[in-house]
């Protein structure tokens, strides 16, 4: 009896050891169907290295099915040209470029389609990456908004030219401006001093107040902006005539154009400016001097400059 236990034991040992090697036997067969299957003169990468890929993504036995089901023999082919690499699949070429020869990364991406060509439903796609975040761009800084209105104050001086007896006169330049767009409207006066002249050889006392209004073009320009002023003016002219025996005064209203051109530079509160305009007036007032009558007239063209300060408000 005791002679029988210790046979039993032999007996299942050397079961165990045959269904062992059965085993490892099919595995062998299986691993060897598979390295027939994948092929190819590929160094980078190796046909064992898609095989290993592989074997992350497929059961063998499935994978060992679907590379059987394919017509071309072998089922896959690998094939490397260097910087590219193909991957052959039933017939089916796809090439990728690998400039790095990164052999692992080649080898998991010819398993994913192989995968793909054989058993496309045994591939899940992978969840979308969630997108980059977006840095946070800055606005623009917005420019200042631009005052309603402009009152300026600046020193002038106003000359007549275009006449036998040329004359000049300064004071002040009073001018507002009113509107936020290109074009605005625009009126002011010029606070002149009064002067002693000659007109047609006869001394007079002259005063002359030019107001004027119309548009003012307004050119793009924070800090630095140009503009153009265009419009109608009407001059007050007194005048008195010096050492008669008998003094004439007269009081007449000069009608004509006025145009300037000028420049700002500053905030939209606080900026400074300077202009050039010039005055057309095609009837200018007449001199009286008794007994001789009408002595002359006034210019015809007047010139001026200007600068001063701008405050913006509104």
């Amino acid at each position: 009896m005791r002679d029988r236990v210790p046979q039993a034991g032999r007996l299942v040992a050397a079961l165990v050891c045959v269904c062992i090697a059965a085993a490892a036997g099919l595995a062998q067969a299986a691993d060897a169907e598979l390295e027939s299957l994948v092929v190819g003169p590929s160094a980078c990468p190796r046909p064992e290295m898609v095989l290993a890929e592989l074997a992350t993504l497929l059961p063998p036995e499935r994978l060992s099915a679907r590379l059987r089901a394919l017509p071309a023999t072998p089922a896959v082919e690998l094939i490397d040209l260097g910087a590219p690499f193909q991957v052959v699949v039933g017939g089916k070429v796809r090439e990728y470029r690998d400039e790095a020869h990164d052999c692992a990364q080649r080898a998991r991406v010819a398993a994913v389609f192989v995968a793909m060509t054989i058993d496309p439903a045994s591939i899940v796609a992978p969840p979308p990456a969630p997108p980059a975040p977006v840095a946070a761009v800055a606005s623009p800084e917005q420019p200042p908004a631009l005052p309603g209105a402009r009152f300026g104050v600046g020193a002038a001086i106003d000359a007549g030219v275009g006449s036998p007896d040329p004359v000049a006169q300064g004071g002040l330049d009073l001018r507002l401006t009113v509107g936020r767009r290109p074009v605005a409207f625009v009126a002011g006066a010029l606070l002149l001093w009064p002067v002693d002249t000659t007109v047609g050889g006869v001394r007079v006392h002259q005063s002359r107040l030019p107001i004027d209004a119309g548009v003012r073009l307004n050119f793009a320009g924070q800090r630095f902006a140009a503009y153009a002023d265009l419009g109608l003016c009407a001059a007050v002219l007194s005048e008195t005539a010096l050492d008669l025996a008998a003094a004439n005064g007269r009081t007449t209203i000069e009608l004509g154009a006025r145009g300037a051109l000028g420049f700002r530079t500053g905030t939209a509160r606080f900026a400074w400016f300077g202009a050039l305009h010039a005055e057309l007036m095609p009837r200018p007032a007449e001199i009286y001097a008794l007994p001789q009558g009408v002595a002359g007239r006034t210019p015809y063209v007047w010139i001026g400059a200007s600068a001063g300060a701008l405050i913006g408000f509104l």
